[in-house]
C-alpha cells in the first residue's frame, strides 16, 4: 500500500519526501500542566525509586511488595498528578527539583542490607 508522503503515519507525526518521519511541531511544543497533590510516603520511595533507573521488580523486591504493587502506586501517583504517562511524572520530579539522588541512593543501599 503506498500513501501519499503527507499522510500521517501515526497520531502527531508526518512522513517528508526524504521518507524520514517527523513530530509535528504542534505536538512538540505540547506543555502538560499537573495539578498539585500530595503524594503518600510509599507513592513517593517508588517515584524516587524510579527515577534512580529502577525497573518495577527491582523496586517490589526492595520494597518487598509484588510488581503490581509497585505499578499500582505509579499509577495513582500518575492520576492523582493530572498526568496520563510515567514519563511525565518522572519528567515534572526531575524539573521541580522533587529527587534527590543522594537520599535515593542512600534508601537503595539501605534497602539491599536489610533484604
Amino acid at each position: 500500500m503506498n500513501l501519499p508522503l503527507e499522510t500521517p503515519v501515526r497520531l502527531g507525526r508526518s512522513r517528508t519526501a526524504s521518507g524520514t518521519i517527523n513530530v509535528v511541531p504542534e505536538l512538540r511544543s505540547y506543555r502538560y500542566d499537573p495539578k498539585p497533590c500530595r503524594l503518600s510516603a510509599m507513592q513517593m520511595l517508588v517515584l524516587q525509586l524510579v527515577c534512580c533507573g529502577l525497573a518495577d521488580k527491582e523496586i517490589a523486591y526492595l520494597l518487598g511488595v509484588c510488581s503490581a504493587t509497585v505499578k499500582a502506586h505509579m499509577s495513582r501517583a500518575i492520576r492523582e498528578m493530572g498526568l496520563y504517562r510515567r514519563h511525565q511524572l518522572v519528567r515534572y520530579v526531575f524539573e521541580n527539583g522533587l529527587f534527590d539522588p543522594e537520599a535515593a541512593q542512600a534508601e537503595i543501599l539501605r534497602r539491599r542490607k536489610a533484604a
